[in-house]
């Protein structure tokens, strides 16, 4: 007789249905920057919580706003101090009204080489 698998717990159903729009998203997002970005800093190491191997997306779900920047939610807001530790110094992480949103930096002429 074989033993019944558990079944997924309503925490684990709510994780998936996320994991599937923020893939859709994503999907929809592809070939402007925002999609780009997304791409870039998905899977990039958080500090969040003492936790070990958080990645961005666990904590940040990307809405296709517009194409220019990526505009993302996130599950708190303890999660803007370590987004923009986690993405560093090639990105501006800022707070917009419920959105946090991610665009490339511009570097200044004097720090572009010649």
């Amino acid at each position: 007789m074989q033993k019944k698998s558990k079944a997924e717990t309503l925490a684990q159903q709510a994780v998936e249905i996320q994991q599937s729009k923020d893939q859709a998203t994503a999907k929809g997002m592809q070939g402007t920057p925002a999609g780009a970005i997304w791409d870039e800093i998905k899977d990039k190491p958080i500090e969040m919580f003492a936790l070990p191997e958080q990645k961005v997306h666990m904590h940040c779900h990307p809405v296709d706003i517009e194409p220019s920047k990526l505009y993302l939610l996130t599950n708190s807001s303890s999660v803007l101090p370590s987004l923009e530790v986690a993405v560093g110094k090639g990105f501006v992480v800022e707070l917009a009204d419920r959105f946090v949103t991610v665009s490339r930096a511009v570097l200044p002429p004097t720090m572009l080489r010649k």
